[in-house]
């Protein structure tokens, strides 16, 4: 009996020690960002249809999946921080679709990022978009960014849209790097450190 109770109150004490520490030690996201002098923290390696880059390791998988066309996009967000980001990717003769939907020749990595653009800009009732450029010299692939700001409906909280679209070989991949306009600021250049990391 006595044997039987003594294991009793050690397996109380240890879970006891093990459930209660967590919460005081560790960092909310927004903690490890100031820490990081404002950039996303923690690369990790990321894989998508044949494509490898590094993202931060605070983002998780999100089934929600409103703000992307293909149905087989990769959307992660860090939850705390309303941050979402998603990639997906369109074939040559997806992206000859859409040029030939255009009344002037355009080629593929234009069409897919003006359909897309054009395709985001829908979704939103009130919007800014700045003008189309080529990605950074630092990005390896030819292809555009934009940056996109608006809201969904009136009195809706303003959100910002980085979106860029990066042709490698024969394949277009779309990025879109999603959150509350107030906080994207200061994370334009890790969405670009992102399409940098591109393999």
């Amino acid at each position: 009996m006595n044997l039987k109770i003594k294991r009793i109150i050690t397996l109380c004490t240890g879970l006891f020690l093990l459930t209660a520490c967590p919460g005081t030690t560790s960092k909310s996201p927004l903690e490890l960002i100031q820490e990081n002098n404002m950039d996303l923290p923690q690369p990790a390696g990321f894989y998508h249809k044949g494509l490898n880059f590094k993202i931060s390791n605070l983002f998780e998988r999100s089934s929600y999946n409103n703000m992307v066309i293909q149905d087989d996009a990769a959307v992660r967000v860090i939850s705390q921080l309303s941050l979402y980001f998603t990639v997906e990717s369109f074939t040559k003769s997806e992206a000859d679709a859409y040029a030939y939907s255009f009344d002037t020749e355009i080629d593929g990595l234009d069409a897919v990022h003006d359909v897309y653009s054009e395709k985001r800009l829908n979704t939103l009732d009130e919007y800014t978009i700045s003008i189309k450029k080529a990605v950074p010299k630092s990005v390896n692939y030819p292809g555009y960014i934009q940056v996109i700001s608006g809201s969904r409906y009136e009195n809706d909280l303003p959100a910002t849209y980085f979106l860029a679209t990066i042709q490698v070989g024969n394949k277009y991949y779309v990025f879109q790097l999603i959150g509350k306009e107030d906080n994207m600021g200061y994370l334009h250049d890790d969405f670009i450190e992102i399409l940098s990391s591109i393999e």
